[in-house]
């Protein structure tokens, strides 16, 4: 994750708003912890500051060869009653999405990010230090990144403001876009200054 989080900043404007969702949250604070000076505001959505368990190895890796032997519509379909909301189950435009999205990652990437999410690292002692404005979002059923984990980074940081997202679980941005889109919006209006 350090590695990780290195290239996006290299590649990153000298100053910037950053927002990620599930792994890309846990790079996000990765990202804040190498070079606080260069990030405006903070979004953290259906994300975690928690280490992975490491009981839970053996089942990230389970499910990487699954996805290779079955396809990577079939890493979606076991997972599928905790990535969403009770209410969007039987979405079928959401579930094709999101099972588009995964083949588009494909099995190599899957392998990575895997690999990446045992080996991060434990952010919650870094929480108090995070000075930027930030925002956390979840959706009210997110079952992935528990809720109790999204009020951990909402506690641990500064004035961070935590809201839930209603009809969304762990695929709130695209489960309740608009909720989301209307809280990052107005938390941009609200924390933009002349830098930004």
């Amino acid at each position: 994750m350090p590695g990780l989080a290195e290239s996006v900043l290299e590649a990153a404007p000298p100053f910037f708003h950053l927002a990620g969702f599930s792994l890309g949250g846990i790079c996000a604070l990765e990202m804040v912890a190498q070079q606080p000076e260069r990030i405006a505001t903070l979004v953290l959505i259906d994300t975690t500051a928690r280490p992975d368990p490491p009981a839970n190895a053996a089942v990230r890796y389970q499910a990487v060869e699954q996805a290779r032997n079955l396809g990577m519509e079939s890493y979606i379909q076991n997972a599928w009653p905790r990535l969403v909301a009770p209410i969007n189950l039987e979405t079928a435009m959401l579930r094709e999405t999101i099972v588009a999205m995964a083949r588009d990652c494909g099995v190599e990437r899957l392998h990575a990010q895997t690999e990446v999410a045992i080996n991060r690292r434990d952010s919650r002692p870094r929480l108090a230090s995070i000075t930027q404005a930030t925002l956390v979002l979840a959706g009210a059923c997110e079952q992935v990144c528990p809720l109790e984990a999204q009020q951990e980074i909402a506690d641990g940081i500064p004035d961070a403001v935590l809201h839930l997202i209603e009809d969304a679980g762990h695929f709130a941005p695209l489960e309740n876009s608009k909720a989301v889109a209307r809280h990052v919006g107005r938390w941009l209006t609200a924390h933009s200054g002349p830098q930004s």
